[in-house]
């Protein structure tokens, strides 16, 4: 099957068109494991969208990992694909490759370190089989959402926990760095609860001092 999806993405990338835009979605999981997902648009010529469709079904591509749609003469193509760690996805996925050599990798107890720093396979310098590939598209978003504390990146833009670095046709180079902690921050729940109980004794205390000297006081 990995054989098979490398043919289906060297094929896909042949039929884009300049004048392009696409999303690169990694959505990283409480548990490390990752969530892929690319979504393109090209115009509709050259029959591009049957030729599209064509290619995910000769290359027998689970059909619930693609989706192919016409909108407003355009043909919408989104592709997802899973994996159950961070070194599976830098080791199998065939997206990320068709724009960078390699993800640098760090991981130690308290950390994880994700870093790209090296130029981009540009149109001039690259040739996919005499074809183009993503850094033809006119701009390319990528969008990272990690659910864990992040300690340094160098992310362009920042929402609710996605961080987001965009690639024009015209770059050619690019860094992208991000720094987190390789466990969630969980909730206080002991220090809550001590709190909690801190506070009812205080309370309680304070209710018997307060009926002491009101007794003591009393005319």
């Amino acid at each position: 099957m990995k054989k098979v999806l490398k043919i289906f993405f060297v094929s896909v990338l042949i039929i884009l068109l300049t004048g392009c835009s696409g999303n690169y979605n990694l959505t990283i999981n409480s548990d490390l494991s990752i969530n892929e997902e690319l979504d393109i648009s090209i115009n509709n010529q050259n029959d591009a969208y049957q030729k599209t469709l064509n290619i995910f079904e000769e290359n027998e591509v689970e059909r619930d990992k693609y989706n192919v749609v016409i909108v407003d003469n355009e043909v919408k193509i989104n592709y997802k694909d899973k994996f159950s760690s961070i070194e599976d996805y830098i080791l199998n996925s065939k997206i990320y490759h068709q724009l960078f050599d390699k993800i640098q990798y760090n991981k130690d107890s308290d950390n994880i370190d994700l870093y790209i720093d090296q130029n981009l396979k540009l149109k001039n310098n690259y040739n996919l089989l005499n074809g183009t590939n993503l850094n033809d598209i006119d701009i390319i978003q990528i969008n990272v959402t990690n659910p864990f504390k992040v300690k340094e990146t160098n992310s362009e833009i920042v929402t609710d926990k996605v961080y987001t670095w965009t690639i024009k046709n015209t770059d050619i180079e690019k860094k992208i760095s991000m720094k987190f902690k390789s466990v969630l921050d969980e909730f206080p729940y002991r220090a809550v609860i001590l709190g909690i109980v801190i506070f009812v004794v205080l309370i309680i205390f304070g209710i018997i001092l307060l009926r002491k000297y009101k007794k003591i006081h009393r005319f």
